[in-house]
């Protein structure tokens, strides 16, 4: 991705830049979440990697590793936990992280026009954006600021 361009809801351009203008060490990549997780997965040997499993429990230990306990009863002990759990993750909450928002992939059969672009849409209490992250598939977002959950 080379470029960042944020528009007003009703269409004005509030800011665009290359993101090499702004930092030229800088380089802005979107990868689809399965092509990330099968590339991590192929430099990793066989056993280390453990899909479909359901979490019961998560802890730091005492030398800095991270014990997961999972709902079948076996345990984990890994220096590096990386979190592709989805929706109300349970370790993003161990980490702290906010409730998430919505997002979703949209795929065009033949090709996604979009160019190589961050887009953001900005508004009174609303974000939202699209992200090409393949030649057919966009990643986008919607995020709506409110005085109370839900």
């Amino acid at each position: 991705l080379y470029r960042m361009v944020v528009k007003s809801v009703d269409g004005r351009e509030l800011r665009a830049f290359n993101f090499k203008q702004e930092d030229q060490s800088q380089e802005v990549r979107a990868v689809e979440r399965r092509v990330l997780l099968e590339t991590l997965a192929s430099q990793l040997p066989r056993d280390s990697v453990q899909y479909s499993s359901q979490l019961q429990r998560i802890e730091a230990s005492p030398n800095g590793d991270t014990l997961l306990e999972l709902v079948d009863g076996s345990k984990l002990l890994a220096r590096i936990v990386i979190e592709c759990d989805g929706i109300r993750s349970p370790i993003a909450k161990w980490m702290g992280f906010p409730e998430p928002k919505y997002v979703g992939l949209a795929s065009y059969p033949d090709a996604q026009y979009f160019g190589p672009r961050v887009n953001y849409i900005y508004g009174r209490r609303l974000r939202a954006g699209f992200v090409p992250v393949s030649p057919t598939k966009v990643y986008w977002f919607i995020c709506f600021n409110s005085p109370s959950p839900g």
